[in-house]
């Protein structure tokens, strides 16, 4: 008894011949129908997968995420659907996939920072450390970005600065670097430091800033601001001045700690001194002589402070 093959039911049926040459490799035609047939039943459920990812399944993420995984799922059931065909073509495709592999290679290398900026996108849109809209403050691996939150797409972030210009963040690089999202707090703290001269009294001036932020409507009470020495430096005592302010009005707010601060200590007799320095001249008993002219002394010791007097011994 003859066995019925591809070839034979094509011949007798349909009068088609029963192998066609492809690549070299003869093919029954009804091996090559089925070969489209699979590809295009792939490219449908890729479609329909994609369909169900975006607006189904995925419903949980942002909209980016969502197109993302969409995206993805398309091209894996593609790249299912042409090696399924591949396989019940019968071709014989082996020269084909060692340079295709060598291809592979070559652009694997050349765009591996694209794929990792690919891969960070998804993840910073499923983690959500910053949103759009959220002014945050980007530093570690990249130099210190601050911003206001524009765009967060697949490959990139943009932010538009405090400045008013736009910047391009690798995801990449933004993944791996420290985010300070100021958005989600109600309050946030002022920190302002005041040097006062050497000679003042620092309860009273401490009393002063205390009595200064009472009377500013806008300074949160709890948190309670705290005002407190912090160092001695060079020319002035350091206060440091902490204060808790609602979000939103941070920025104006601190303007106007700052100025009461300043008016209130002014309207005391404050001292708030500049940096200064002290230059002691030491007498010298022997002088080198130029000419008519003496040369000045050799020996001067210079102290560590205040610019303003110069004291010389006799």
């Amino acid at each position: 008894m003859t066995s019925l093959s591809a070839e034979n039911v094509t011949s007798s049926w349909f009068g088609i011949p029963g192998t066609i040459e492809v690549f070299g490799t003869p093919i029954a035609p009804l091996t090559i129908l089925l070969t489209v047939v699979i590809i295009v039943a792939g490219f449908a459920i890729a479609h329909s997968a994609r369909i169900v990812m975006t607006r189904y399944i995925s419903s949980h993420v942002p909209p980016d995420t969502r197109k993302t995984i969409g995206k993805v799922t398309y091209y894996v059931i593609i790249a299912i659907a042409l090696l399924s065909a591949l396989g019940v073509s019968g071709l014989n495709l082996s020269g084909l996939f060692f340079a295709g592999g060598i291809a592979g290679i070559v652009i694997g290398f050349a765009t591996q920072s694209l794929f990792s900026n690919l891969i960070s996108g998804i993840f910073l849109q499923i983690d959500k450390p910053m949103k759009i809209g959220d002014p945050v403050l980007i530093t570690g691996k990249l130099p210190d970005v601050a911003g206001i939150v524009v765009e967060i797409t697949t490959l990139s972030s943009r932010l538009r600065m405090f400045d008013g210009t736009y910047v391009r963040l690798p995801n990449s690089d933004v993944f791996l670097s420290e985010i300070r999202n100021y958005s989600s707090a109600v309050a946030r703290r002022v920190e302002i430091s005041v040097g006062i001269a050497y000679k003042e009294d620092v309860g009273k001036v401490v009393g002063i800033i205390r009595k200064s932020l009472k009377e500013t409507p806008l300074v949160l009470v709890e948190p309670e601001p705290d005002v407190y020495l912090d160092s001695l430096g060079d020319s002035a005592v350091n206060i440091n001045v902490w204060c808790w302010v609602p979000f939103s009005v941070w920025f104006d707010t601190r303007k106007q700690i700052i100025q009461q601060i300043k008016r209130e200590l002014d309207g005391n007799g404050i001292e708030m001194p500049f940096p200064q320095r002290v230059v002691y001249f030491a007498k010298q008993s022997r002088r080198r002589k130029t000419g008519s002219s003496d040369v000045p002394p050799e020996e001067i010791r210079e102290g560590l402070n205040i610019d303003e007097y110069v004291h010389q011994s006799d």
